[in-house]
Formats: structure tokens, C-alpha cells, sequence
């Protein structure tokens, strides 16, 4: 794993595993930033995951990507006290290693 997944995985397992709702948003503006830069702190929130869901998490299937993309956005406004669990995978599982970097 090079240096720049392991940034990308140390976020998203901090946007995983936030407490409340302002540490989630922390940890998504710290993911934001490692996948997408700049371009990603000029970008609302919600629309920051979105393409950071798109680059990290891809799918083929127009609506399997947007029960992604949603699962994404429960986790940094509706974080459950550390218990985080979602079906998208995240950058550390087999079916959701980076592809971008």
C-alpha cells in the first residue's frame, strides 16, 4: 500500500468509526481532501463525498452507485456511535479497494 492509500484509509476508517456528527464531518473534509485535493475543499460537503464515493468506491450499475453514494452520506451526517456498517465496503475491502489515488 503506498503512502497515499494509507492516508486514504486511515480517513476513511475515521469517517467509519465518528462519533458525532461534527467529528464525521471533520474526518469527511480530511477524506475529501487526500482523494480529490483542492478541488474537493471548493466543493460542498455532500457533493465532496459523492465524487469521493465515485472515485474510491466505483460501480458499473447506475443505481448500485447511488445506494453507494447514499450509504456514504449516512455515514458523515448520520454516524452511529462507531458502529459504522455498510455494504459499499470501504477502501480496505476486497470489493472496495482504491482505485484512485
Amino acid at each position: 500500500m503506498d503512502r497515499n492509500e494509507e492516508l486514504i484509509s486511515k480517513r476513511y476508517d475515521a469517517l467509519m468509526f465518528a462519533r458525532t456528527p461534527e467529528e464525521a464531518k471533520r474526518s469527511a473534509r480530511l477524506l475529501a481532501d487526500a482523494v480529490l485535493g483542492e478541488e474537493g475543499l471548493a466543493l460542498p460537503l455532500e457533493r465532496a463525498m459523492k465524487e469521493v464515493c465515485r472515485r474510491i468506491r466505483p460501480a458499473s450499475d447506475p443505481r448500485e452507485q447511488a445506494r453507494f453514494e447514499a450509504e456514504f452520506l449516512e455515514l458523515v451526517f448520520a454516524p452511529t456511535n462507531g458502529n459504522a456498517k455498510t455494504t459499499s465496503g470501504g477502501p480496505n475491502s476486497p470489493s472496495g479497494r482504491s482505485k484512485a489515488a
